[in-house]
């Protein structure tokens, strides 16, 4: 099953948000590893994969069912000086 997230994208101090071009190369490196990239908004990018991805990519154990907020560990060395987080929302049990 997939999970989807937002992953953070870092910020210089100077920076009240991050720049559009980090956010787009975030996304950008984030596609090219399997993550299907859902939007690119003001202080992250919206992704969807299953959970290996997000093991093997970001560092991160995440299931599609539980909520989680972690720091990640990016095997990447270029994604690892763009993001710090990721956030897992699950889907919404409708009654």
């Amino acid at each position: 099953m997939d999970v989807s997230a937002t992953v953070r994208v870092t910020t210089s101090p100077s920076e009240e948000k991050p720049d559009r071009s980090r956010l787009e190369r975030t996304a950008e490196i984030l596609k090219e590893s399997g993550f299907d990239v859902l939007k690119i908004g003001r202080f992250g990018v919206s992704v969807r994969a299953d959970a290996s991805a997000f093991r093997n990519v970001l560092g991160v154990s995440a299931t599609a069912d539980t909520a989680l907020c972690t720091a990640t560990e990016p095997k990447n060395s270029e994604l690892r000086d763009l993001i710090d987080l990721v956030e897992v929302t699950p889907r919404p049990q409708l009654y």
